[in-house]
């Protein structure tokens, strides 16, 4: 098989595993064609596919991406996810007011990633494994996620 019927045989499968791997974002199609882009760009593009370990090396990229605040997937599309995270945030309840700023202060500090898999879970009122199955990523990685911002925010919410 060439490199793009392969790509063509995979195609829903790693459809499936951009949606995992973005928790189901909008961008999820845009991190898949960076990955295959990418993979173009590899000049063992053929023995890359031929030894079978297309998929693999294409979810390794879109994670990687996803996950990086620096990489060129966030430079190219971060301000696009920014703007649309700070576009559905609600409004706070009075009482809770500087609290609730001060909390969304502190995520915007975070990795998209952290940020983006922090409000997943609370918004989604998930446990641990819940969200695992819906985004694919496993759940140790997502404890240890969701436990280091919550210490992040706890932390820093009253200094």
């Amino acid at each position: 098989m060439t490199v793009n019927e392969t790509i063509e045989f995979e195609y829903p499968e790693l459809i499936k595993a951009a949606k995992k791997i973005s928790g189901g974002h909008q961008l999820h199609m845009d991190l898949l064609h960076y990955a295959i882009e990418e993979l173009y760009n590899k000049p063992n593009m053929v023995d890359i596919v031929n030894s079978g370990g297309l998929r693999f090396y294409l979810v390794r990229i879109m994670m990687t991406q996803w996950r990086s605040r620096t990489g060129p997937f966030f430079k190219q599309f971060g301000d696009h996810y920014n703007k649309e995270l700070h576009d559905n945030i609600m409004e706070p309840e009075e009482e809770n007011h500087l609290d609730t700023k001060k909390v969304h202060g502190l995520l915007a500090e975070l990795s998209w990633y952290d940020k983006m898999l922090f409000e997943t879970f609370m918004e989604g009122n998930h446990t641990y494994s819940s969200l695992s199955r819906e985004t694919g990523i496993p759940r140790t990685s997502i404890s240890l996620t969701i436990n280091r911002v919550r210490d992040y925010i706890k932390s820093n919410l009253y200094t």
